[in-house]
């Protein structure tokens, strides 16, 4: 049995990086099990046996216990206490609808907090039985072999992905295992969707495989030269050196390969550390000497071209004015102000895709998840207290295995010792620039470290020994079995409900819902929607989803019933504030709507949706001035919907003299303007709103040419020649290198008959364009 489940652990190890990094449902679903399966399989086979003390146990469950309190209700005033900003959030949602609310748990999306503590719940048990394994030297030794071939196999799959890109082939192009399309944007490699987190990976396995490729170097005897190769060929210790060493000259190519910047400064940090503890404690020189020749190796097989690739990554941090470009930093700085508002407990763990639509500064419509460093992240939905207990756990475990290093003089272990902390240290080192723990296997792989890094202190490597110096421990089975069982049903329940969840609805998931739909299928809709909410109990979209059933059906009683029980379960998802909202306003209750929207607005200011509606109803109430406010506000955060706003006020019968009152003072949005009423035939107005835009033109963050062509274009429409030079003129003052500009220019004074300007024009145009070519 035991035997058992150390082939499922092994099988935990190789499962979860193959499934692309375990970063979805079924993949934690799988995961989880093996390792809970494996544990239940261990505990029993071990029974009323000792068990070994595991290093920073303690810590490590109070990281769960913390995670567990922010899921659990706690009266309003607790939460007001310790999280005043998540206290607000849910009576500026739900508590709009149903009334101030009296309960509420301090994570404000509590699926995602739930799914974070099954997955870390399973990693502490993960460590838990490694540390039990790994005090049997045999099954450390077969993990180390396993994860090296399986290191070795996917550095391959890498480094064949970077030469396919390179070669641009079209077909195996972004591609998970150039089989799988990618569901959104990346840059795999690998099984991983993201480079980042495939180096991540392997900036992990490469110190313990460089680690063993010393420790099996073979010793150098005074034999003759023919002995010596004989010995090399058929010597076992001669085979191992060679597989350890060829695994890391692959494992090192590929993150280089990778282009990971994180990933290769981690890399190159964590084997000054590896090199340290050598010099330090081993004492070694001739270990050096093979560290350096497989780190020759690998700058040389990285080649003309892979380093070409790898500079043009670094050198695209800075841009010619010096400036870092970086959208990191927007999102770090984006981050601190989300830690400001919940310093003590945090929005929740694994809210953060939640919680930054309301702190979003960076540009664009793009879904954030992660932080892209786990400590602002951690610190942003755990508070200080999460990390702190991280922390703890972390110095406990290091502080414990360094007492009983310190006294180690086994080769093997010092060796093991070195690689494994330099693995730690790789991947700490690399979560300060990315969210490698917020990936599955990658935690994963991070708790198997710290369990080696136990095992290679406290291990006796030799036979005839006794096998550990951990200190043996008397349980009843039903200590561990009873809460592994737990979490085994929490983990059946809450990833197998939500996968079945997600099958029942999979006919209508894109399929829009209407009021000419068929009762029927509104009906079957409605009833597969409350199965799949007493599935997935803590997903939020089934009971929106029924609200708006109910609201086809004009089942108007039990509406806002969902909408409170979806936003106590998501109370900053603006849509469904959206809905509400648009649900109350029908109902005569402008008041509550209006609040809503404005909450709408404020958890994700991106969504445009609410301020049309919210927009729609103040020309609705006849309040049209606070609707131009409203629609100036959305157009300012994304000019593109400027064309829906000046549609609403078509629909809304507004003057069109008024318009302009909904526009910012932009360039962009006042040329749409233009170009509108170019098309109803209004050509002075069309002028006047052509020249406004333009006066806005020295405020604009990013001036472009385009500009003023639409303007002079329109001019010369009208044959106006005298009106487009002025355009012209005003445009070089802006760009005076552009040789098209002055190109235009000379074509306007040769239709006005000013040949002598014209000549002039032409003549700095070629000049121009000479000097742009010799550039």
């Amino acid at each position: 049995m035991k035997q058992t489940a150390f082939y499922l652990f092994l099988g935990t190890l190789i499962f979860a990086p193959l499934a692309f990094g375990t970063v979805e449902t079924w993949s934690y679903l799988i995961m989880e099990l093996l390792v809970c399966t494996s544990a239940i399989l261990l505990f029993i086979s071990v029974g009323k046996k000792k068990y070994y003390q595991v290093p920073g146990l303690r810590p490590l469950a109070l990281v769960n216990a913390f995670i567990l309190l922010q899921l659990i209700p706690l009266p309003g005033n607790l939460v007001n206490l310790l999280s005043p900003t998540t206290y607000a959030i849910y009576q500026n949602s739900a508590g709009l609808i149903s009334g101030p609310i009296q309960w509420m748990p301090l994570s404000i999306f509590p699926r995602a907090t739930m799914v974070e503590l099954l997955r870390f719940s399973t990693y502490v048990l993960f460590y838990t039985i490694a540390v039990q394994f790994f005090s049997d030297r045999r099954l450390l030794k077969t993990t180390i072999s396993v994860i090296t071939w399986l290191g070795g196999v996917l550095a391959l799959v890498g480094i064949l992905d970077f030469l396919i890109q390179r070669l641009d082939y079209p077909f195996f192009q972004n591609k998970l295992f150039w089989l799988r399309e990618l569901s959104q944007a990346g840059s795999p490699r690998g099984p991983y969707v993201n480079r980042n987190h495939y180096a991540g990976f392997m900036e992990m396995i490469f110190p313990l495989v460089l680690a063993m490729f010393l420790a099996y170097r073979p010793l150098i005897t005074r034999l003759s030269i023919k002995k010596q190769i004989v010995d090399f060929f058929t010597g076992k210790q001669v085979h191992r050196h060679f597989f350890y060493g060829t695994a890391a000259v692959l494992i090192g190519l590929a993150i280089l390969l990778s282009l990971s910047r994180g990933g290769i400064i981690s890399l190159s940090l964590s084997m000054i550390l590896f090199s340290g503890i050598l010099v330090l404690k081993a004492k070694q020189k001739k270990a050096g000497l093979f560290i350096s020749f497989v780190v020759v190796i690998v700058l040389f097989l990285t080649g003309t071209s892979g380093w070409d690739a790898i500079f043009k990554r670094f050198e695209g941090l800075i841009d010619q004015s010096g400036t870092i470009q970086l959208a990191r930093l927007i999102y770090w700085k984006d981050s601190i102000n989300i830690i400001r508002d919940f310093p003590l407990t945090g929005s929740g763990t694994g809210t953060f895709e939640k919680i930054y639509p309301q702190y979003r500064s960076h540009p664009g419509n793009d879904i954030l998840e992660h932080a892209h460093s786990d400590y602002l992240e951690f610190l942003a939905t755990g508070g200080i207290i999460l990390p702190a207990l991280m922390a703890w756990g972390l110095l406990t475990i290091i502080y414990s295995v360094s007492r009983l290093f310190i006294r180690r003089r086994d080769y093997y272990s010092i060796l093991l010792f070195a690689g494994c902390l330099s693995s730690v240290s790789a991947i700490l080192i690399h979560s300060f620039v990315d969210f490698n723990m917020q990936v599955g296997a990658n935690g994963l792989y991070f708790f198997l470290v710290l369990a080696m890094t136990v095992s290679a202190a406290s291990n006796r490597m030799h036979a005839g020994v006794g096998s550990t110096f951990l200190k043996p421990v008397r349980l009843s089975p039903a200590a561990f079995l009873i809460p592994v069982i737990c979490l085994t049903t929490g983990i059946i329940y809450i990833h197998g409900g939500s996968l079945i969840a997600h099958y029942l609805l999979k006919d209508f998931r894109n399929v829009p819902l209407r009021a000419e739909m068929k009762h029927g299928s509104l009906d079957q809709i409605d009833r597969k929607a409350k199965i799949a909410a007493a599935l997935d109990l803590l997903n939020p979209q089934y009971p929106k989803l029924t609200a708006t059933t109910a609201s086809l059906q004009s089942n108007n009683s039990e509406i806002l019933n969902h909408y409170t029980t979806a936003l106590r379960l998501d109370p900053t998802n603006s849509l469904f504030m959206t809905g509400a909202a648009v649900f109350m306003h029908q109902q005569g209750n402008n008041d509550r709507a209006a609040k809503l929207f404005q909450s709408a607005i404020h958890y994700n200011k991106k969504n445009m949706a609410a301020y049309i509606k919210y927009a729609a109803m103040k020309f609705e109430s006849n309040k049209p001035e606070q609707g131009f406010i409203i629609l100036k506000q959305a157009i300012s955060r994304d000019v593109t919907i400027t064309e829906t706003c000046l549609a609403l006020l078509v629909l809304h019968e507004i003057d069109a003299d008024q318009f302009h009152q909904a526009l910012p003072e932009r360039v962009l949005p006042h040329l749409v303007l233009g170009d509108f009423f170019v098309s109803l035939g209004e050509n002075q107005k069309a002028e006047a709103s052509y020249l406004r835009a333009l006066d806005f033109f020295p405020d604009e963050p990013q001036p472009v040419k385009h500009y003023f062509l639409t303007v002079l274009n329109f001019y010369l429409r009208d044959h106006a020649y005298g009106k487009a030079l002025q355009i012209i003129i005003r445009a070089i003052n802006w760009f005076p290198d552009d040789p098209y500009l002055h190109q235009l220019a000379g074509d306007l004074y040769k239709k006005l008959g000013i040949d002598h300007r014209a000549d002039e024009a032409f003549r700095k145009a070629r000049l121009l364009k000479q000097n742009t070519a010799f550039k």
